[in-house]
This record gives C-alpha cells, sequence and structure tokens, in this order.
C-alpha cells in the first residue's frame, strides 16, 4: 500500500492532529428560568477599537475663526443637500430652505414679497384714480350738455308800437313802463316812460322749452336772483322813489302752456308816481 504524502490545497480542512486551537470551555449548566449571559463585544478579527481623542480641557476656540450667524453662509459653508426628486428640479428641498447647490430658482421664488405688494398696492391706487377721473369727466359731460336758459339782460328797447296800449305778458320786453299795474294779470297797459306809470321791467330769465316744470319755490328763488342781478343796470334817476321789487313767475298750469317767463319789475307801492325812465341807456 502507497502512502499520499501531497500537502492539503489552501482552505481544505486538515487532519485533527494538525489543528491546534484549544477547544472552547464549555459553559456551566443554566438553572431554570436563568438567561445565558451576553458575550462580551470583541472587535472584529485584526482590528483595534478606536480611542477616544484626548480632548484639552483649557482649549478656547477662537471667536474670530468663527463664522458670523447673522450672516449667510459663504459657498465653503452652504449646506448640502440631496438631489431634488424627479420633476421637482429647480425646487429648494422644503420652504424656506435655500435651492440645492448648481440650482435656480423659478421666477415667482426669486421675487422679494414685499416688492410684490408694492407693486399690487400701487395697481389698485392708479386704478382707483382713473376710475375717479372717468366719473368727473362723466359728470361734467353731463353737467356740460345740459341747455343754459335763455337769459334776457336789461336794457332800454321798449315794445315796439304806438303807447299807450294793451300788451300780452308773453310780450313784455325789458325797459317797459306800465301804467295802473297788476302783477296777477295777463296783460297790462304799457306807456312811455316819461308819463307817469307804477312799474318798469328790468330783468328777464326764460326757461328752456324741454325743461319741467321746476316747483314754485324755485321759480321764486330764479326771480330774487333775477332782480339781484337787474338793480344794478337803474340810474340814478331811481333814488328819487322808494322803490320795491316783484317778481312774476309761471304757475304750474301756465307753464304747461308754454310760459317759461320769469320776470322782474320794480315798482312803487300806490298809484303811478313814476315819471322817468329809470334804466341806464
Amino acid at each position: 500500500m502507497s502512502q499520499d504524502n501531497t500537502p492539503p490545497r489552501d482552505g481544505s480542512p486538515r487532519d485533527k492532529d494538525d489543528d491546534k486551537t484549544p477547544p472552547a470551555p464549555e459553559s456551566p449548566p443554566l438553572a431554570a428560568g436563568e438567561q445565558p449571559p451576553a458575550a462580551p463585544w470583541a472587535p472584529p478579527s485584526g482590528l483595534q477599537p478606536d480611542p477616544a481623542p484626548e480632548l484639552d480641557p483649557d482649549f478656547v476656540p477662537d471667536p474670530a475663526a468663527q463664522p458670523d450667524p447673522a450672516l449667510p453662509p459663504t459657498e465653503a459653508q452652504a449646506p448640502s443637500y440631496p438631489s431634488a426628486y424627479p420633476g421637482q428640479e429647480g425646487q429648494p428641498p422644503y420652504p424656506g430652505q435655500p435651492p440645492f447647490p448648481g440650482q435656480e430658482l423659478p421666477p415667482e421664488a426669486q421675487g422679494d414679497p414685499v416688492n410684490r405688494q408694492r407693486l399690487v398696492i400701487g395697481g389698485i391706487v392708479v386704478g382707483v384714480l382713473v376710475l375717479i377721473g372717468v366719473v368727473i369727466w362723466v359728470l361734467l359731460n353731463l353737467l356740460g350738455a345740459r341747455p343754459e336758459a335763455t337769459v334776457t339782460t336789461p336794457s332800454a328797447t321798449a315794445t315796439p308800437g304806438p303807447l299807450p296800449r294793451d300788451a300780452n305778458s308773453k310780450d313784455f320786453q325789458v325797459g317797459d313802463c306800465f301804467a295802473d299795474f297788476d302783477p296777477n294779470a295777463s296783460e297790462a297797459r304799457a306807456v312811455a316812460c316819461d308819463t307817469e306809470h307804477s312799474a318798469q321791467l328790468i330783468g328777464v330769465h326764460v326757461y328752456p322749452g324741454d325743461d319741467s316744470f321746476p316747483g314754485t319755490n324755485a321759480l321764486r328763488d330764479k326771480g330774487r336772483e333775477v332782480c339781484k342781478a337787474s338793480v344794478a343796470n337803474l340810474n340814478a334817476a331811481a333814488d328819487n322813489y322808494v322803490l320795491l321789487q316783484q317778481n312774476v313767475y309761471p304757475s304750474t298750469t301756465s307753464w304747461d302752456r308754454g310760459d317759461r317767463r320769469v320776470d322782474c319789475f320794480i315798482v312803487v307801492d300806490s298809484g303811478n308816481s313814476i315819471k322817468e325812465d329809470l334804466l341806464q341807456k
């Protein structure tokens, strides 16, 4: 019988006689309910635990070398973030944080909220000013489009024709003189102003024909306005008399018949005591 003297290949088992590893000690038997003791931690084969670094208890960091927490971090101090999820390129990892390195924020994220608020407020103010301007323009156009009433300025031109004669109130002219004047009558006796008379027409206001009846109070106020403007045209002879103002304006019935006149007369309290023309020439 021949003997095999070939050595075993690497990693092949060896004979029990060649294994020099001492057998593991047997653990004593455990009592009922007792847990086996935990095995002590051992570093991996061939590695030694890293001893804790020694700290200098007297070490004080240099304040000048520490970053200012109130300033933004520099490129060397900027935090790094993981890559954005698919479809979220250009977005910061979460609100309030800077974007990833190399990424750009979308235009809406780069805008200053204060500037955007100022732009919105400015737009609202401009819109309100434009609206106010349009309203004012419309109101001015509406007011300017209303027809103006015809006002006859005082003059010394009397009603043409032979005098004396009876004249209808709608034909009265500024400067006419009347004897025995009755403001409630539709006709009056027109006479020459250098003869005895009791009234003289000094001012007239005529409303447009398409106006609606303004009301008695408005007509009375208009008569007073016409008289106030017309007495300035009286001459020096008016100082020789005690004169009163007499307003004559249409009623609702006469307005419906087309009467639009508001007349101002100067009168004496009684009699035909005026004997001259009292209007300036």
